[in-house]
């Protein structure tokens, strides 16, 4: 079982859509029971999954993610597996992926960071000072632990911040996985991204040594290249420099396989559904280019 989290500090460069694709690849190709946990307020995984009236349906009846915070914050005992939404992809009312399960998320959770940061420890003792921060961040990953290992790979889906919620994500996480465009704006805070991750999980380790707390850092399991621009065949000059520029920076680290520029992602996404249930050709371009993808995801974070 791995947990892996997807994040970048820049928004619509692909770590929904990557999240989903893999996640739905695993499930029907391998037959791998997936868990895809949408953390970021936008909702745009839990909006891949099912359309709004049935998210609307589910929110009312049992809750999101937003639910297992609340209950932190009041001190109150919460089993995630009230939110926890099985096979909610359906096609023709029947559900169409079969073993891949959503914690949906909720616009609500824009406002969760600051209740936690408000919710101080109140005490001068540097060991309870410790247990506080680290237990504010492990939220995530004391909910997911009695059910972690009913799954293959957990997926969570970042919001582009690197605030509280987003390191619960990382603290419950074995790897994270960065997606981007090959452009200068998407690519130029990697080197950021990576060294406030690592700033984040020596923070956390050092605050686990005085709270006699285990925890574990989460490894860089690769970057992702999406909506990559073609001219012809042939990948655009921009591009081209600023793929392999990362490649460089981050050796070994930079998947094989990418996503090009299409429009078989916008089809599916209306029907909440992943590509690989279209026939269209638009569908199918995409859909083997996320296969692709899937496969070297298990080869570099195997199980």
């Amino acid at each position: 079982m791995k947990i892996v989290s997807f994040i970048n500090y820049k928004g619509g460069v692909g770590k929904s859509t990557t999240a989903y694709h893999i996640g739905c690849a695993l499930a029907l190709d391998q037959g791998l029971k997936i868990l895809l946990v949408d953390i970021d307020p936008q909702t745009n995984l839990t909006f891949l999954c099912a359309i709004q009236e049935r998210w609307e349906d589910f929110r009312t009846t049992h809750g999101t993610l937003e639910s297992l915070y609340q209950a932190y914050l009041s001190g109150a005992s919460f089993d995630i597996k009230t939110i926890l939404w099985s096979n909610p992809i359906e096609q023709a009312g029947m559900p169409a992926v079969n073993g891949l399960d959503l914690i949906p998320s909720n616009v609500q959770l824009l406002g969760i960071d600051l209740d936690l940061q408000r919710k101080t420890a109140n005490s001068n003792d540097l060991g309870t000072v410790a247990r506080h921060y680290v237990k504010q961040r492990t939220i995530l990953r004391e909910a997911l632990n009695p059910i972690k290992d009913e799954y293959s790979y957990i997926l969570i889906d970042c919001p582009p911040n690197l605030y509280l919620v987003t390191q619960n994500a990382l603290a419950a996480s074995d790897y994270y996985v960065v997606t981007a465009i090959p452009d200068h704006l998407s690519t130029i805070g990697l080197s950021i991204l990576r060294d406030r991750v690592g700033g984040l999980n020596s923070d956390l380790t050092n605050a686990s040594g005085l709270a006699h707390i285990p925890v574990s850092a989460p490894e860089l399991g690769g970057i992702i290249f999406c909506r990559v621009r073609l001219g012809g065949s042939v990948i655009t000059n921009v591009h081209s420099r600023k793929m392999r520029e990362a490649s460089a920076d981050y050796p070994g680290f930079v998947f094989d396989n990418y996503t090009t520029e299409g429009i078989g992602y916008g089809e599916a996404s209306e029907l909440a559904l992943p590509v690989f249930l279209l026939s269209g050709a638009n569908a199918q371009r995409v859909s083997q280019q996320y296969r692709e993808i899937a496969d070297e995801f298990m080869t570099r974070i195997p199980l």
